[in-house]
Protein backbone atom coordinates (compact mmCIF):
# COMPACT_ATOMS: atom_id res chain seq x y z
CA UNK A 1 0.00 0.00 0.00
CA UNK A 2 2.97 2.31 0.84
CA UNK A 3 4.38 1.25 -2.36
CA UNK A 4 1.27 1.87 -4.30
CA UNK A 5 0.89 5.66 -2.34
CA UNK A 6 4.86 6.23 -3.17
CA UNK A 7 4.14 5.02 -6.75
CA UNK A 8 1.38 7.34 -7.42
CA UNK A 9 2.91 10.44 -5.81
CA UNK A 10 6.23 9.65 -8.20
CA UNK A 11 3.85 10.01 -11.71
CA UNK A 12 2.07 13.29 -10.03
CA UNK A 13 5.23 14.80 -9.47
CA UNK A 14 6.48 13.67 -13.38
CA UNK A 15 3.24 15.20 -14.56
CA UNK A 16 3.95 18.80 -12.72
CA UNK A 17 7.46 18.33 -13.99
CA UNK A 18 5.76 17.88 -17.86
CA UNK A 19 3.34 20.82 -17.47
CA UNK A 20 5.71 23.10 -16.04
CA UNK A 21 8.80 22.43 -19.38
CA UNK A 22 5.07 23.01 -21.84
CA UNK A 23 4.34 26.47 -19.85
CA UNK A 24 8.12 27.78 -19.38
CA UNK A 25 8.38 27.34 -23.53
CA UNK A 26 8.65 23.77 -24.55
CA UNK A 27 7.53 22.47 -28.38
CA UNK A 28 4.27 22.19 -27.71
CA UNK A 29 3.40 23.00 -31.18
CA UNK A 30 6.12 21.93 -34.05
CA UNK A 31 4.96 24.26 -36.11
CA UNK A 32 6.96 27.37 -34.04
CA UNK A 33 10.10 27.98 -32.36
CA UNK A 34 9.16 30.21 -30.11
CA UNK A 35 5.90 32.62 -29.35
CA UNK A 36 4.75 34.33 -32.92
CA UNK A 37 7.40 32.90 -35.10
CA UNK A 38 7.57 30.00 -37.26
CA UNK A 39 10.85 27.20 -36.49
CA UNK A 40 11.81 28.75 -40.40
CA UNK A 41 11.85 32.14 -41.65
CA UNK A 42 12.12 32.55 -45.54
CA UNK A 43 13.55 35.55 -46.23
CA UNK A 44 12.61 35.86 -50.71
CA UNK A 45 15.73 37.92 -52.70
CA UNK A 46 13.18 39.05 -55.67
CA UNK A 47 16.78 40.16 -57.65
CA UNK A 48 18.96 40.11 -60.58
CA UNK A 49 21.06 36.94 -61.65
CA UNK A 50 21.08 38.29 -64.95
CA UNK A 51 21.25 41.30 -66.88
CA UNK A 52 22.86 44.66 -65.83
CA UNK A 53 22.32 44.70 -62.34
CA UNK A 54 23.24 41.67 -61.73
CA UNK A 55 26.91 42.89 -60.56
CA UNK A 56 25.49 45.10 -58.00
CA UNK A 57 22.69 42.12 -56.95
CA UNK A 58 25.34 39.74 -56.31
CA UNK A 59 25.81 41.74 -52.76
CA UNK A 60 23.27 38.70 -51.93
CA UNK A 61 26.56 36.84 -51.18
CA UNK A 62 26.50 39.03 -47.94
CA UNK A 63 23.10 37.98 -46.49
CA UNK A 64 24.05 34.36 -47.28
CA UNK A 65 27.36 35.16 -45.26
CA UNK A 66 24.86 36.61 -42.39
CA UNK A 67 22.08 33.93 -42.58
CA UNK A 68 24.87 31.34 -42.21
CA UNK A 69 26.16 33.30 -39.16
CA UNK A 70 23.11 33.89 -37.85
CA UNK A 71 22.22 30.07 -37.82
CA UNK A 72 25.38 29.29 -36.26
CA UNK A 73 24.21 31.35 -33.33
CA UNK A 74 21.16 29.57 -33.01
CA UNK A 75 18.60 31.67 -35.34
CA UNK A 76 16.12 33.81 -34.16
CA UNK A 77 15.12 32.90 -30.99
CA UNK A 78 15.62 29.50 -32.00
CA UNK A 79 14.18 29.96 -35.45
CA UNK A 80 16.24 29.39 -38.42
CA UNK A 81 16.76 31.44 -41.49
CA UNK A 82 16.07 30.58 -44.66
CA UNK A 83 17.29 32.60 -48.49
CA UNK A 84 15.27 31.66 -51.72
CA UNK A 85 16.39 33.98 -54.29
CA UNK A 86 14.21 34.78 -57.62
CA UNK A 87 15.52 35.96 -60.93
CA UNK A 88 13.97 39.80 -61.58
CA UNK A 89 16.65 39.66 -64.78
CA UNK A 90 17.06 43.47 -64.04
CA UNK A 91 13.66 44.06 -65.70
CA UNK A 92 11.20 46.44 -64.09
CA UNK A 93 8.50 44.03 -65.11
CA UNK A 94 9.65 40.95 -64.24
CA UNK A 95 10.58 42.30 -61.09
CA UNK A 96 7.08 42.10 -59.32
CA UNK A 97 6.78 38.61 -60.86
CA UNK A 98 9.84 37.79 -59.29
CA UNK A 99 8.15 39.11 -56.06
CA UNK A 100 5.14 37.12 -56.57
CA UNK A 101 7.13 34.02 -57.16
CA UNK A 102 9.37 34.55 -53.57
CA UNK A 103 6.29 35.35 -51.74
CA UNK A 104 4.70 31.71 -53.21
CA UNK A 105 8.08 30.16 -51.82
CA UNK A 106 7.40 31.22 -48.51
CA UNK A 107 8.99 34.72 -47.80
CA UNK A 108 8.13 36.63 -44.89
CA UNK A 109 10.57 39.10 -45.56
CA UNK A 110 11.85 40.30 -48.99
CA UNK A 111 14.74 41.90 -50.82
CA UNK A 112 14.97 43.23 -53.57
CA UNK A 113 17.65 44.91 -56.42
CA UNK A 114 19.95 47.59 -55.65
CA UNK A 115 18.74 50.10 -57.77
CA UNK A 116 15.34 51.94 -57.42
CA UNK A 117 13.22 51.70 -60.21
CA UNK A 118 13.32 48.31 -60.02
CA UNK A 119 13.07 48.16 -56.50
CA UNK A 120 9.95 49.95 -56.61
CA UNK A 121 8.10 48.35 -59.29
CA UNK A 122 8.25 44.72 -56.90
CA UNK A 123 7.70 46.79 -53.64
CA UNK A 124 3.64 46.79 -54.21
CA UNK A 125 3.70 42.89 -53.65
CA UNK A 126 4.87 43.52 -50.52
CA UNK A 127 2.65 45.92 -49.56
CA UNK A 128 0.14 43.56 -50.32
CA UNK A 129 1.35 40.86 -48.33
CA UNK A 130 2.12 43.09 -45.38
CA UNK A 131 5.52 41.78 -46.07
CA UNK A 132 8.65 44.34 -44.55
CA UNK A 133 11.13 44.77 -47.80
CA UNK A 134 14.66 46.05 -48.23
CA UNK A 135 16.60 46.88 -51.26
CA UNK A 136 19.79 45.61 -51.43
CA UNK A 137 21.64 48.96 -52.08
CA UNK A 138 19.44 51.41 -53.91
CA UNK A 139 19.76 54.96 -52.70
CA UNK A 140 18.53 57.28 -55.65
CA UNK A 141 14.99 58.38 -54.77
CA UNK A 142 12.03 56.35 -55.28
CA UNK A 143 11.97 53.74 -52.90
CA UNK A 144 10.22 53.73 -49.49
CA UNK A 145 7.48 56.40 -47.86
CA UNK A 146 6.14 58.19 -49.78
CA UNK A 147 6.62 56.36 -53.29
CA UNK A 148 5.96 52.36 -52.45
CA UNK A 149 4.76 52.68 -48.57
CA UNK A 150 5.96 52.70 -45.17
CA UNK A 151 7.46 48.87 -45.30
CA UNK A 152 10.14 49.40 -47.93
CA UNK A 153 13.36 50.12 -46.22
CA UNK A 154 17.12 50.82 -47.85
CA UNK A 155 20.34 50.19 -45.97
CA UNK A 156 22.39 52.65 -48.64
CA UNK A 157 22.66 56.44 -47.34
CA UNK A 158 20.76 58.53 -49.94
CA UNK A 159 22.16 59.41 -53.38
CA UNK A 160 21.27 63.35 -52.35
CA UNK A 161 23.15 62.96 -49.18
CA UNK A 162 26.14 61.64 -51.44
CA UNK A 163 26.12 63.87 -54.30
CA UNK A 164 26.04 66.95 -51.96
CA UNK A 165 29.24 64.85 -49.89
CA UNK A 166 30.83 65.20 -53.99
CA UNK A 167 30.07 68.81 -54.18
CA UNK A 168 31.48 69.33 -50.64
CA UNK A 169 34.60 67.73 -51.30
CA UNK A 170 35.60 68.97 -54.82
CA UNK A 171 34.55 72.40 -53.18
CA UNK A 172 36.83 71.98 -50.80
CA UNK A 173 39.83 70.80 -53.12
CA UNK A 174 39.41 74.50 -54.77
CA UNK A 175 37.71 73.25 -57.81
CA UNK A 176 35.81 76.24 -59.16
CA UNK A 177 34.05 74.83 -62.36
CA UNK A 178 32.41 71.63 -62.43
CA UNK A 179 30.98 69.76 -65.76
CA UNK A 180 28.25 67.46 -65.58
CA UNK A 181 27.65 64.24 -67.57
CA UNK A 182 24.29 63.13 -66.79
CA UNK A 183 23.04 60.07 -67.61
CA UNK A 184 19.09 60.34 -68.83
CA UNK A 185 18.69 56.18 -68.96
CA UNK A 186 17.21 55.41 -65.68
CA UNK A 187 16.54 58.12 -62.31
CA UNK A 188 19.92 57.38 -61.29
CA UNK A 189 21.88 60.16 -63.16
CA UNK A 190 19.33 62.40 -63.67
CA UNK A 191 19.36 63.09 -59.80
CA UNK A 192 22.38 62.82 -59.11
CA UNK A 193 23.09 65.66 -61.28
CA UNK A 194 20.22 67.39 -59.56
CA UNK A 195 21.52 66.88 -56.07
CA UNK A 196 24.97 68.01 -57.03
CA UNK A 197 23.91 70.83 -58.66
CA UNK A 198 21.62 72.11 -55.70
CA UNK A 199 24.59 71.46 -53.16
CA UNK A 200 26.98 73.35 -55.22
CA UNK A 201 25.03 76.51 -55.27
CA UNK A 202 24.11 75.87 -51.58
CA UNK A 203 28.35 75.88 -51.36
CA UNK A 204 28.43 79.34 -53.25
CA UNK A 205 30.94 76.97 -55.77
CA UNK A 206 31.70 79.13 -59.05
CA UNK A 207 29.82 78.31 -62.37
CA UNK A 208 28.44 75.24 -63.89
CA UNK A 209 31.17 75.42 -66.84
CA UNK A 210 28.39 72.94 -68.63
CA UNK A 211 26.83 70.21 -69.09
CA UNK A 212 25.64 67.19 -71.38
CA UNK A 213 23.36 64.31 -71.56
CA UNK A 214 23.41 61.13 -72.66
CA UNK A 215 22.25 57.32 -72.61
CA UNK A 216 23.95 54.50 -70.99
CA UNK A 217 23.93 52.61 -73.75
CA UNK A 218 24.85 55.53 -76.18
CA UNK A 219 28.36 53.90 -77.99
CA UNK A 220 29.80 57.78 -78.69
CA UNK A 221 29.71 60.61 -76.86
CA UNK A 222 31.87 62.34 -79.04
CA UNK A 223 29.89 65.76 -79.09
CA UNK A 224 29.56 66.25 -75.31
CA UNK A 225 33.38 65.45 -74.66
CA UNK A 226 34.04 68.31 -77.77
CA UNK A 227 31.39 70.22 -75.15
CA UNK A 228 33.72 69.31 -72.28
CA UNK A 229 36.71 70.15 -74.19
CA UNK A 230 35.66 73.43 -75.33
CA UNK A 231 34.60 74.66 -71.34
CA UNK A 232 36.32 76.69 -68.96
CA UNK A 233 35.85 73.52 -66.36
CA UNK A 234 38.35 72.31 -64.34
CA UNK A 235 36.61 68.79 -62.96
CA UNK A 236 34.20 66.33 -64.31
CA UNK A 237 31.05 65.17 -62.21
CA UNK A 238 30.18 62.40 -63.40
CA UNK A 239 26.36 61.27 -62.70
CA UNK A 240 25.95 57.22 -64.26
CA UNK A 241 27.50 54.00 -63.90
CA UNK A 242 29.08 51.14 -66.02
CA UNK A 243 28.84 49.53 -67.95
CA UNK A 244 27.81 53.33 -70.31
CA UNK A 245 29.12 55.48 -67.39
CA UNK A 246 33.02 53.15 -67.79
CA UNK A 247 33.21 54.06 -71.31
CA UNK A 248 32.38 57.77 -71.19
CA UNK A 249 35.27 58.01 -68.73
CA UNK A 250 37.12 56.65 -71.58
CA UNK A 251 36.67 58.57 -74.10
CA UNK A 252 37.01 61.17 -72.08
CA UNK A 253 40.63 60.18 -71.31
CA UNK A 254 40.67 58.95 -74.89
CA UNK A 255 40.26 62.98 -76.48
CA UNK A 256 43.42 63.81 -74.33
CA UNK A 257 41.02 65.47 -71.15
CA UNK A 258 43.03 64.74 -67.63
CA UNK A 259 40.98 66.53 -65.33
CA UNK A 260 40.07 65.21 -62.53
CA UNK A 261 36.91 63.05 -62.13
CA UNK A 262 34.42 62.86 -59.42
CA UNK A 263 32.15 60.03 -60.30
CA UNK A 264 28.75 58.45 -58.97
CA UNK A 265 29.02 55.83 -56.45
CA UNK A 266 28.15 53.19 -58.93
CA UNK A 267 31.68 52.82 -59.83
CA UNK A 268 32.10 50.60 -57.49
CA UNK A 269 35.22 48.23 -57.94
CA UNK A 270 37.88 48.27 -60.76
CA UNK A 271 36.28 45.74 -63.10
CA UNK A 272 35.50 48.98 -64.86
CA UNK A 273 38.90 50.42 -65.40
CA UNK A 274 40.44 48.54 -68.05
CA UNK A 275 41.25 50.32 -70.89
CA UNK A 276 41.86 53.74 -68.60
CA UNK A 277 44.85 55.37 -68.29
CA UNK A 278 45.77 58.20 -65.51
CA UNK A 279 42.98 57.09 -62.72
CA UNK A 280 45.26 59.09 -60.34
CA UNK A 281 42.40 61.76 -60.34
CA UNK A 282 39.18 59.67 -60.36
CA UNK A 283 37.26 60.06 -57.15
CA UNK A 284 33.91 58.04 -55.95
CA UNK A 285 32.31 58.26 -53.09
CA UNK A 286 31.40 55.11 -51.08
CA UNK A 287 29.83 53.01 -48.02
CA UNK A 288 33.85 51.38 -48.07
CA UNK A 289 36.10 49.24 -49.83
CA UNK A 290 37.73 45.52 -49.74
CA UNK A 291 40.82 47.26 -50.93
CA UNK A 292 41.01 49.86 -48.54
CA UNK A 293 38.16 49.18 -45.57
CA UNK A 294 37.36 52.23 -43.67
CA UNK A 295 36.97 50.41 -40.35
CA UNK A 296 38.00 47.60 -38.84
CA UNK A 297 33.96 45.95 -38.35
CA UNK A 298 34.25 46.33 -42.25
CA UNK A 299 37.22 44.79 -43.11
CA UNK A 300 36.56 41.90 -40.76
CA UNK A 301 33.23 41.36 -43.09
CA UNK A 302 35.34 41.40 -46.10
CA UNK A 303 37.69 38.93 -44.77
CA UNK A 304 34.80 36.45 -44.07
CA UNK A 305 32.97 36.92 -47.44
CA UNK A 306 36.67 36.31 -49.23
CA UNK A 307 37.20 32.93 -47.07
CA UNK A 308 33.68 31.81 -48.22
CA UNK A 309 35.30 32.54 -52.15
CA UNK A 310 33.35 35.54 -52.39
CA UNK A 311 34.25 38.73 -55.06
CA UNK A 312 34.82 41.30 -53.05
CA UNK A 313 35.85 43.94 -56.02
CA UNK A 314 31.86 45.84 -55.86
CA UNK A 315 31.97 46.00 -52.23
CA UNK A 316 30.50 49.30 -50.79
CA UNK A 317 27.09 47.11 -51.96
CA UNK A 318 28.39 44.10 -50.01
CA UNK A 319 28.81 46.42 -46.68
CA UNK A 320 25.03 47.74 -47.81
CA UNK A 321 23.29 44.05 -48.55
CA UNK A 322 24.93 43.19 -44.85
CA UNK A 323 23.25 45.95 -43.38
CA UNK A 324 20.48 45.02 -44.62
CA UNK A 325 20.47 41.35 -43.15
CA UNK A 326 21.35 42.88 -39.73
CA UNK A 327 18.27 45.31 -39.60
CA UNK A 328 16.06 42.75 -40.86
CA UNK A 329 17.24 40.06 -38.01
CA UNK A 330 17.28 42.91 -35.20
CA UNK A 331 13.73 44.18 -35.80
CA UNK A 332 12.19 40.32 -36.06
CA UNK A 333 14.32 40.06 -32.55
CA UNK A 334 13.52 42.62 -30.98
CA UNK A 335 9.24 42.13 -31.87
CA UNK A 336 8.88 38.04 -32.10
CA UNK A 337 6.54 38.96 -34.89
CA UNK A 338 7.18 38.82 -39.20
CA UNK A 339 4.06 41.32 -39.18
CA UNK A 340 5.55 43.93 -41.79
CA UNK A 341 3.82 47.02 -39.66
CA UNK A 342 5.45 46.02 -36.53
CA UNK A 343 8.97 45.74 -37.94
CA UNK A 344 8.94 49.10 -39.65
CA UNK A 345 7.40 50.36 -36.54
CA UNK A 346 10.69 48.80 -34.79
CA UNK A 347 13.53 50.66 -37.53
CA UNK A 348 11.67 53.90 -37.05
CA UNK A 349 11.66 53.71 -33.28
CA UNK A 350 15.49 53.95 -32.49
CA UNK A 351 18.83 53.62 -34.14
CA UNK A 352 20.31 50.28 -35.05
CA UNK A 353 23.80 49.60 -35.14
CA UNK A 354 25.47 47.99 -38.29
CA UNK A 355 28.72 47.14 -40.31
CA UNK A 356 27.55 50.43 -41.65
CA UNK A 357 27.64 51.88 -38.28
CA UNK A 358 24.11 53.37 -36.39
CA UNK A 359 21.52 53.33 -39.22
CA UNK A 360 18.22 55.94 -38.30
CA UNK A 361 15.03 56.04 -40.31
CA UNK A 362 12.21 58.03 -39.22
CA UNK A 363 8.40 57.62 -40.42
CA UNK A 364 9.03 59.68 -43.83
CA UNK A 365 12.82 58.91 -45.32
CA UNK A 366 13.61 55.33 -45.32
CA UNK A 367 17.14 56.09 -46.45
CA UNK A 368 20.12 56.79 -43.58
CA UNK A 369 22.12 59.55 -43.59
CA UNK A 370 25.82 59.25 -43.56
CA UNK A 371 29.74 60.09 -42.98
CA UNK A 372 30.80 59.37 -46.85
CA UNK A 373 34.32 57.89 -47.17
CA UNK A 374 35.78 59.54 -50.65
CA UNK A 375 38.12 57.03 -52.39
CA UNK A 376 40.72 57.58 -54.78
CA UNK A 377 42.10 54.91 -57.45
CA UNK A 378 45.22 55.62 -56.83
CA UNK A 379 47.40 52.45 -58.68
CA UNK A 380 44.53 51.71 -60.09
CA UNK A 381 42.69 50.64 -56.63
CA UNK A 382 40.64 52.85 -54.19
CA UNK A 383 41.94 54.02 -51.57
CA UNK A 384 40.51 56.08 -48.95
CA UNK A 385 41.65 59.74 -49.37
CA UNK A 386 39.07 61.34 -46.38
CA UNK A 387 35.18 61.53 -45.00
CA UNK A 388 33.02 63.72 -46.16
CA UNK A 389 29.95 64.75 -43.82
CA UNK A 390 27.48 66.81 -46.04
CA UNK A 391 25.66 69.27 -44.20
CA UNK A 392 23.06 70.12 -46.72
CA UNK A 393 20.69 67.19 -48.42
CA UNK A 394 18.73 68.14 -51.25
CA UNK A 395 15.73 67.55 -52.71
CA UNK A 396 15.31 65.49 -55.76
CA UNK A 397 14.20 67.75 -58.70
CA UNK A 398 14.44 70.91 -56.74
Amino acid sequence: MKALKNSAITVLALALVASLIVGCGGDSNADTASAGLPKTITIGAAIAKSGYLAPYDASIAAVEQLVRETNARGGIDGSKLKLVQVDNRSDPQQAPIAAQKAIEGGADVLLFSGEAFTAAAAAPVAEENDALNFTLAANEPGFGPPTTGRLSFSPYPSLLGEASADATFLHAKGFEHPFLFRDTAIIYGKADCSAFEQAWERLGGGDIAGSADFKNEDESIASQVAQLKHSDADVVMMCSYPPGGAAAVKQIRAAGIDLPIMAAGAFDGVYWLKGIPNTEDIYVALNGSSYDPPNRVAANLFERLEAKGVETDVSSVLLSAYAAGQLIVAAIRETGTLDGNALADALEGKPHRTVLGKVTYTKDDHYPSASWPIYVFANGKPKMVTKVTPHFIPEYGG
